[in-house]
């Protein structure tokens, strides 16, 4: 034998010789009675030199006490103790090197000298695996229940094996509720037969699905509500068992985003055209005796269009504050702001599509009163009033008036021009207005009147304090020529 006591004419210890594990025989004293070639390997010394010698001496001295307590417990009863019964045991090379081992101990009771033989082999390898196997799963766990989406898994028969915190949270059930649950469940009724087909279908040659496929998904919670979603599915064999990962999202904030994108663009293209239509109807109403003519007037309309559209890009294109979009398009008269042009009414907020009309209107005003009306000269004055008035039962109109005084004596046009389209057709055309332009001797005077619902939305449409109160007595006495009873002027600072 090439190694250990003679003991031969009891057992052939020549076999062990054979064998890749270490082997020792220990007597009950706890000395080792046979050391074979690969056991001198693991702890770095002959198998002669192992023999006669306490097994302890292969143990880190932590451990020794311990050690000595269950080899008095083992002996005392005999039996076989497999591999990998979960102690975590370790050995101790001769350079101090210490490492884990896994042991499986066997009594040898048909000796004349009763021993255990101890198979041990190095688990450096075999725990290095389960470390990495423990931290991969650890950082899957970690990655499968913090994912921001819900993940489900399928099998091939399309029970759900496996849910996430997300996809409780996003279905509204519990994971016990869902684990062995046909993946249907979470559809709505009206696609489940058609889903059970393509499932079937799915399974027999399963491919990996990205995201963002265009394909109209739907999902049901717990409460029998309805949302689009969209699904990624990875299919993958696990102990030889055919799985799939579906990891769902929630796009209904998606859908809401890509609805108001075509919306938006629908009314800028509607908004584009109409703009342009505006622009083909000042320029053909322009009149001029000569081109510098013609582009001076037309410029000058332009500035007057773009000041409105400002105005609304400023407000995102909703309702824009009317005293706002006075002052936007007198802005160019400075201080007769607060001198001689008087602006009163109630607080109010208008549409885009008012805003536009209301805005080309009080342009064309302006423009004729500096060259030929109460603003051409140095004392005329131009009076611009709004209200929400009662028209009957539950009818509302809103009213807007324009009144010059102070200027030149008022002569009527010969013709009507682009001016009076502006004022009394477009006004019409756009808002449902009765319009009127007056050429009254002491100055021009244009009125508006249409239903409340053609300028306003919301709140201000329906309000029932239709007429803004009149000023105490004192504050009456102190407003600007012209000023009538029930209404208020609005402030530079006011309006701003």
């Amino acid at each position: 034998m090439a190694s250990g006591i003679k003991l031969d004419d009891q057992l052939g210890f020549e076999l062990f010789e054979l064998l890749p594990d270490a082997i020792l025989a220990v007597d009950r004293r706890g000395i080792m009675r046979y050391a074979n070639r690969q056991a001198g390997q693991m702890f770095g010394l002959e198998p002669m030199t192992l023999v006669s010698t306490p097994f302890k001496a292969l143990l880190p001295e932590d451990v020794r006490k311990r050690h000595i307590s269950h080899r008095s417990k083992y002996t005392s009863d005999l039996r076989t103790w497999p591999m990998g019964t979960g102690l975590e045991l370790v050995g101790r090379r001769t350079d101090g090197a210490i490492f884990p081992v896994d042991v499986t101990l066997n009594p040898l009771k048909h000796l004349a000298e009763p021993m255990v033989l101890a198979v041990l082999r190095d688990a450096t390898d075999r725990r290095a695996a389960e470390e990495a196997l423990r931290q991969s799963r650890a950082m899957f766990e970690k990655f499968y229940e913090g994912s921001p989406d819900a993940i489900i898994v399928v099998d091939e028969i399309g029970k759900i094996n496996r849910v996430n915190a997300p996809a409780e949270a996003l279905l509204g059930l519990s994971r016990e509720r869902l684990l062995g649950e046909p993946i249907e469940m979470l559809i709505p009724e009206r696609f489940r037969d058609r889903h059970v087909a393509y499932r079937t279908g799915y399974m027999r040659n399963p491919k990996t699905r990205s995201m963002g496929t265009d394909l109209q998904l739907w999902a049901q919670r717990a409460d029998g509500s309805e949302f689009p979603v969209d699904i990624m599915l990875s299919p993958r064999e696990i102990d030889q068992r055919r799985l799939v990962l579906a990891v769902v999202r929630d796009i209904t904030e998606r859908k809401r985003a890509e609805a108001q994108v075509h919306q938006l663009l629908r009314e800028v293209k509607h908004r584009a055209k109409n703009v342009l239509s505006v622009v083909q109807a000042m320029a053909h109403q322009t009149a001029a005796n000569s081109v510098e003519e013609f582009v001076s007037r037309f410029s000058e309309r332009i500035r007057g269009l773009s000041s409105s559209l400002d105005l609304l890009v400023k407000n995102e294109w909703q309702n824009v504050p009317l005293a706002e979009l006075v002052r936007s398009q007198l802005a160019h008269f400075g201080d007769l702001l607060e001198r001689r042009i008087v602006m009163r009414g109630p607080d109010l907020r208008i549409t885009a599509a008012a805003a536009q009309t209301i805005g080309m209107a009080l342009h064309e005003l302006a423009t004729n009163a500096s060259k030929y009306g109460a603003l051409s000269t140095a004392s005329g004055q131009v009076d611009i009033a709004w209200r929400l008035e009662k028209a009957g039962a539950g009818v509302h109109r809103f009213t807007m008036e324009w009144s010059e005084s102070g200027g030149p004596i008022v002569v009527p046009p010969t013709r009507r021009g682009f001016g009076w389209s502006v004022l009394c057709q477009l006004t019409k055309m756009s808002l449902g207005a009765d319009a009127t332009l007056e050429y009254a001797p002491t100055g021009v005077v244009w009125r508006l009147g249409c239903p409340v619902e053609r300028v306003c939305e919301g709140p201000a449409a329906h309000t029932k304090n239709v007429v803004a109160p009149t000023e105490p007595k004192h504050q009456r006495d102190r407003c600007p020529p012209g000023a009538r009873r029930g209404y208020r002027v609005v402030s530079r600072e006011r309006a701003r």
